[in-house]
């Protein structure tokens, strides 16, 4: 995949079809993302509605690369989604007695590493592990909303200040005309310490997972 830009313009890019690859051809998907200014209307929360197309590339005409033409796929694609990235603040409590809350519907987020999906697929785990250990659904859903809002709510603040993408910010910031060398504008040291912060508060550490109980159900 390819992640080129920074908070304030980025084009996320990934190929979506195996049996597309095995023809010598690829099918991709892409999101073009861009701050808009204080106060401008956004559009619908709507996944099916459309953009502009010629807003679009007069936007991103700066990303063609000699390794990829950004504006092309622009053109090329059959159409074009314009939807809103917004979240909202974490919520006090899911918990509602015998009804909670999952996934999007608890934390919407910025979808900042795939936590928008990975997070609700947490979410399930503990509440189907909360659901099997506790005597009655009242305790299960208090057991579940202890666990996951609280680690949840740190994610949505994260991502509120792009989480591991701060890496392009950092670059963009220090080097606004651009650069020949990485390691002249910021040091690997500082780019594992953001991607190390990432993990922990989204939950991907590797010694924290390893020493983690089973969520499994005997």
């Amino acid at each position: 995949m390819i992640n080129a830009g920074s908070s304030r313009q980025r084009v996320v890019i990934y190929p979506i079809s195996r049996a597309q690859e095995t023809q010598g051809r690829a099918l991709v998907n892409w999101v073009a993302t861009r701050k808009t200014d204080e106060g401008r209307p956004m559009p619908p929360q709507d996944w099916t509605y459309t953009a502009r197309r010629e807003e679009v590339l007069a936007a991103f005409a700066a990303f063609a690369f000699d390794f990829l033409d950004v504006p092309a796929l622009i053109r090329g694609a059959e159409v074009v989604y314009q939807y809103p990235m917004v979240d909202r603040d974490p919520l006090p409590s899911w918990d509602f007695g015998g009804v909670t809350l999952l996934g999007d519907a608890a934390h919407p987020m910025h979808p900042v590493g795939g936590n928008g999906a990975s997070q609700a697929i947490l979410d399930a785990r503990v509440l189907a592990w909360e659901l099997a250990s506790q005597p009655m659904v009242e305790a299960a859903v208090a057991g579940y909303d202890a666990r996951r809002r609280p680690p949840t709510a740190a994610v949505v603040q994260s991502n509120r200040r792009a989480g591991p993408h701060r890496c392009q910010d950092l670059v963009e910031q220090r080097a606004p005309d651009g650069f020949a060398h990485l390691a002249d504008v910021v040091s690997r040291q500082e780019l594992e310490q953001i991607a190390a912060d990432y993990k922990r508060v989204a939950g991907f550490e590797v010694e924290s997972l390893n020493s983690r109980p089973s969520l499994s159900i005997q």
